[in-house]
């Protein structure tokens, strides 16, 4: 019999999706998913359909699952790459769930919620590195803080604890549009068809400054951690793979898989260039035999114009985490490769 009850919100996300497969496969966990959509293929465990900006619809979804003992929240609220993630709908998914989850589940004993790197202000321009979980707050108010100040407040007084994580790079083996593993492997496939090298798409700062990415299975495992492990109650964790990279040192690697050679840095915004390439990714899925995969849902080219455009060091320390007994550790550059490989075993990918 399961021991955990786990609510994850966000579960169709690349977070949230590794996050239930993982529980799930233990039989110490129950798993029960939480979407605005239900994913179309059936998984191991109760997906519910809701919209988190509702008050009203949460209570009604949730207002039986009493069973809950732990709330992990991966979901975002949408937003287009033009604008910074929304401080006031973000704030009002997590209160949102709280409210409803809380009256009816009366072993609820922790929350998790994923921040990420832009909590050291990684998106606004050079900041301290490595980063540590101790460092003070950037002057940006952002949905992370405001996430955390809801949490650590509400928490006063509670059976409950709280935790939260802070990956960056988010890879996943699985086909999921917001993973740098399918950015560069749909990048590649339609560079390729159209006769180019493998340029790389970023600055040339960010091609030569450390960089550093987690696993989403990793990820996984470290909240799972996290969340139960009586020394983590109430703290913040960096989660990467524990190494740092260089996208110069890997790029050659990716080109070779591919059968490609490397171009030299060719600074461009995805979210523009790959716009009018589905016609040519059709050509791709046809021309190979390839799952059909719908274009839009391939990658999204904002994350990679997100990760590959800062000329300055993308770094975590995760000491704390490793001090608290957790020690999975991921080869990156060996990660990537896998990834990809599995997406041509997968006939996603030629």
């Amino acid at each position: 019999m399961a021991r955990h009850c786990a609510l994850i919100a966000g579960v169709s996300g690349a977070v949230g999706r590794a996050l239930g497969k993982y529980l799930a496969a233990h039989e110490d966990w129950e798993v029960i998913g939480l979407a605005r959509r239900v994913p179309p293929r059936s998984l191991d465990y109760p997906v519910i359909s809701v919209d988190l900006t509702d008050a009203g619809a949460c209570r009604a979804a949730l207002g039986e699952l009493k069973n809950v003992t732990h709330v992990l929240y991966c979901a975002r609220a949408a937003h287009t790459a033009a604008v910074r993630e929304p401080i006031d709908v973000n704030l009002a998914m997590l209160r949102n769930l709280l409210d409803a989850i809380e009256p009816v589940a009366p072993g609820l004993a922790h929350v998790h919620f994923v921040q990420g790197s832009k909590v050291y202000g990684s998106d606004l321009g050079p900041y301290k590195t490595p980063a540590r979980e101790s460092d003070p707050r950037v002057g940006e108010y952002n949905w992370y803080y405001a996430q955390e100040d809801l949490i650590v407040e509400r928490s006063r007084g509670r059976r409950w604890s709280w935790s939260a994580s802070r990956p960056h790079g988010v890879c996943d083996r699985e086909p999921v549009p917001r993973s740098l593993a399918m950015v560069i492997a749909i990048y590649a496939a339609i560079s390729k068809e159209l006769g180019q090298p493998l340029h790389f798409p970023g600055t040339a700062g960010s091609f030569h400054a450390l960089y550093q990415c987690v696993d989403a299975t990793l990820l996984a495992k470290a909240i799972a951690w996290i969340s139960t492990a009586p020394a983590c109650a109430n703290q913040a964790f960096n989660v990467t793979n524990g190494d740092l990279i260089r996208w110069a040192n890997l790029w050659p690697g990716f080109a070779g898989f591919f059968g490609m050679k490397a171009g030299p840095v060719k600074t461009v915004r995805l979210s523009e260039v790959m716009t009018d390439k589905a016609p040519v990714w059709e050509r791709i899925v046809n021309k190979y035999r390839l799952k059909p995969t719908p274009y839009e849902k391939t990658a999204a080219w904002p994350y990679g114009d997100f990760n590959f455009g800062r000329d300055y060091d993308i770094m975590s320390s995760t000491l704390k985490l490793r001090q608290t007994g957790f020690r999975d550790s991921i080869d990156t550059s060996r990660m990537l490769l896998e990834h990809l490989g599995h997406f041509r075993q997968q006939r996603i990918i030629p």
